[in-house]
Parts: C-alpha cells; sequence; structure tokens
C-alpha cells in the first residue's frame, strides 16, 4: 500500500481529493494534507509520503518550489486549472496530472499509474518544469467583461461579476450591489471564455463561485445557493447540472 499526502490551499478542492481517494483504501493510504508550502515541505520531509498530490499554486510559493525543498523525491501527480501548460515536463516527471474538475474516473487513472511509474534515480529538473510552467501563463488573459449601459459600452472585471442570468436575447450581468448591465453574447459563449471561478449552475445561469455565501440543499437533490450580494440572492441548481456542481464544490 502507498501512504499519500494532499497539498491544496482550497478547502472544498481537499475534501474532493479526500472523498476520491476513499474510493482507493486498498490501494493508497492518506496520511496528512496541507495548505501551503511551508507546512507541506515539513510534514513531507518528516512522514515521507510515497505519493503527492500536489496543486502547482499555493498561497506561500508554487509546487515546483516545495519539490526543490525535499531531501527525497517522491511520486507526484499534480493538480492544475491549467490544461495547456508544460504538459510534455509534467509527462516526464510525475506520475500524471489532474486538470481540475477532473471526474472519479479520470482520478482513478491517476491512481491506476501509481504502480506503473518506475522511480526517478537523479533529481528531475524542477527548475526547468517550473521555467517552461510559468513561460507559458504569459499569454495575455481577458479580465473583463463588455456590457451595456445606455449608449456606452462598459468593462466590467470578472472578479466583480456575482452571476450571469439568460434573459431573452440578452444575458443580465449581476454585481454585488446588485446593479446588473446587459450583455449581448449568449450564456454559452460567454460560458466558454469565462475563467474557471464561473460554473453554470442551470440552463439560465452561471455563478461566479468566490460569491457564494450559503449553501443549502433543495428539493429533489438540488442545490440552493446564496449570493453574498446586497439583497442576498438565491439560485436554485437545476437538476441536470447540480452532480456536477457539487463537484465543483467538493460537495
Amino acid at each position: 500500500m502507498y501512504t499519500a499526502i494532499i497539498i491544496e490551499d482550497e478547502y472544498p478542492a481537499r475534501l474532493r481529493l479526500e472523498h476520491l481517494l476513499s474510493f482507493h483504501g486498498q490501494t493508497i493510504n492518506l496520511i496528512g494534507q496541507a495548505d501551503t508550502g511551508k507546512a507541506a515541505i515539513d510534514m513531507i520531509n518528516t512522514v515521507r509520503p510515497d505519493v503527492l498530490f500536489l496543486d502547482i499554486h499555493l498561497p506561500d510559493m508554487n509546487g515546483f518550489a516545495v519539490l526543490q525543498a525535499l531531501d527525497y523525491h517522491p511520486m507526484v501527480i499534480f493538480t492544475t486549472a491549467y490544461a495547456e501548460y508544460a504538459v510534455q515536463a509534467f509527462e516526464v516527471f510525475s506520475v500524471d496530472y489532474l486538470i481540475k474538475p477532473f471526474d472519479k474516473d479520470r482520478f482513478k487513472k491517476a491512481i491506476d499509474k501509481i504502480s506503473q511509474f518506475k522511480p526517478i534515480s537523479s533529481a528531475p529538473d524542477y527548475v526547468k518544469m517550473a521555467a517552461l510552467f510559468f513561460e507559458s501563463q504569459r499569454k495575455p488573459k481577458q479580465t473583463t467583461l463588455a456590457v451595456k449601459s445606455g449608449h456606452k459600452i462598459l468593462l466590467i472585471d470578472y472578479d466583480d461579476i456575482t452571476y450571469l442570468k439568460a434573459d431573452d436575447k440578452y444575458v443580465t450581468v449581476s454585481l454585488p450591489d446588485n446593479k446588473s448591465y446587459l450583455c449581448e453574447k449568449p450564456l454559452g459563449s460567454l460560458e466558454e471564455i469565462l475563467p474557471d471561478k464561473f460554473m453554470r449552475i442551470h440552463r439560465s445561469y452561471i455563478i461566479n463561485k468566490t460569491w457564494i455565501a450559503e449553501i443549502h440543499r433543495y428539493f429533489k437533490g438540488r442545490l440552493m445557493l446564496v449570493i453574498d450580494d446586497k439583497e442576498r440572492t438565491t439560485v436554485i441548481t437545476s437538476e441536470s447540472y447540480t452532480n456536477t456542481v457539487k463537484s465543483l464544490l467538493g460537495i
């Protein structure tokens, strides 16, 4: 049996990994969790797990810096929201890389790879891996959404959008003060360009996860999400999206 540690700063993501690992209790034993790089380094060098589930972006350092600080070379399964970044480097130096959000079947494939992984005899070039990863992130990213305000076009920061709702020919874009604007792009097109913090919860709604204040169980297994805006708006997930939402929220 292999031992493992989860290094992940987001609590829902840690819960999600812990839940998925519970299905592989005969193969891998979870012996610890850490939410910062420093805590991870201390724990790993002390208990020396066989496998790390390692998020690349941590509050105090990146995952590559964690690996450089270790006094041995455990097997690594990276977890990242960035599918296109340095994939070749991950394939050479790690057991696997999981692109968030990943499902139960994709997680099982990563676990199955552990027994096939050949131990690394020499120290991996983590400096090169980090350089490849961060170089690929330098491409410009869109951070605002164009909306209508009378005869003007405004650019609203993604961080300031609480949710988007499809209304007839337009999409209503809502802000924390409950002001709203119209966007001419359909909800489906917006879903493709919005960052990972946004999730589709209904045919008519996309919500910014960072603005969810409360989650309540609702009729027929659905969820009621309370938005942390001025009016504490509530939105109900549809049956077809509920399981995906639960997975993304680590429920």
